[in-house]
Parts: C-alpha cells; structure tokens; sequence
C-alpha cells in the first residue's frame, strides 16, 4: 500500500527541477499577507498623515500667527503715523503706549541705563542733561544709529521703527524725575520736549 503522505507531497511538487532541487507548491500563508499589505497601508496613511503635518501649523506656528497678528493690530494706530516726531509725541501722550515702551526699555536699555534709567555704564536719562541728542529727534537717530563711537550701539537691527518710537517716547517721559545714580549729570542741558500728542488733540 502506497504511503499517502508521499503522495500528497509528489502531488505538491511543482514540475520544474533546479539542479536536483525542487520545491512545493505551497500557497504564502494568509498572515503573510496580511502583514506585506498591512505595511502598504501603514505607508500610505504616515504619508497622508506626514503631508497634511506640513500643510496644518503645528502649536509652535500657530502661537507665532497669533503674535504677529496681536502685535500688528497693537501697533496699528502707530503704523499709520509717518512722521517720527509725531509717532514719540503720540507715545509720550498714551499710557498704554508707555506701558510698552518700559517693557522695549527693559529688554534693551536696563543693561546700560538701569531699571529706571537712573544710569549704570551708559548716562543717567531721568536728569535735564543729555550727552548725544539735543531734542527728540536726536533721541530717535540715537536709538536707531547708535553714538559715542559704538559706547551706545545701534538697534535698527534690533528694534523695530515703531518699538524705537516706543522707547524713545518712554525715555522722554523719564526726564525730570532726577533719580540718584552712580554717575552725575553730562552733557548739557537741552530745551523742554514738545507736549505730547493727546486722544483728546486728535492724534
């Protein structure tokens, strides 16, 4: 009698006869399957997925819009003020607009004219005497050029037009308090500021 388990192998053996060698034909088995399309699948949805992260702002961008778009409408009525004396004469009459040139003061100023601009290494800025700048527009060309041979360094690159007036109109607000610093007065005496430029005058 016939070993039916030898038969169902030679039933199984494909034709062809590599070198002696032969082989059954076996079907892949269906979890193979299951795994080679399951990785196709898995591809395609990471790039799905991958593109449509590139094409969505993630939390960090979304954040920066955010700020941007804050920051443009915080600055607005500023930006539409050409004139740079008008923009400090309009800071120097707004509270609000104050508020955000300490804080322009306190990123960029504090190291060298201290917390209240009473000075440190740089002059004391709350006195009637200034070394660089004769009137407010000294003041801007100081702050965005620099002076003193680099002693104060420019900010054009580093401050915009509108957080220039910013500081420049909160540093012409400091004049007269005549805080005590490590450094007397320097310069010379200059002409009082023009009066600042009110909600009520218009601006």
């Amino acid at each position: 009698m016939a070993d039916p388990t030898h038969k169902t192998h030679q039933e199984e053996l494909l034709d062809h006869n590599y070198d002696g060698i032969q082989e059954y034909d076996n079907p892949t088995p269906g979890w193979w399957h299951l795994i080679f399309w399951g990785t196709i699948i898995w591809g395609v949805l990471y790039f799905v997925v991958v593109q449509m992260t590139a094409l969505v702002p993630n939390q960090h961008e979304r954040f920066e819009a955010v700020r941007t778009a804050a920051i443009e409408k915080q600055f607005a009525a500023l930006m539409t003020i050409d004139d740079d004396l008008e923009k400090v004469l309009t800071v120097m009459g707004d509270e609000n607009w104050l508020i955000q040139g300490k804080s322009v003061f306190a990123g960029a100023c504090t190291l060298c004219h201290g917390q209240n601009g009473e000075g440190l290494i740089g002059p004391n800025l709350t006195d009637e005497y200034f070394k660089n700048a004769t009137n407010l527009i000294g003041m801007i060309d100081v702050v965005t050029n620099g002076a003193a041979n680099g002693a104060m360094p420019a900010n054009k690159n580093l401050l915009t037009d509108n957080e220039i007036a910013l500081v420049v109109g909160y540093v012409a607000s400091l004049r007269g308090q005549n805080l005590e610093g490590p450094r007397g007065a320097e310069g010379e005496e200059i002409p009082p500021f023009p009066e600042p430029i009110t909600a009520d005058d218009g601006g």
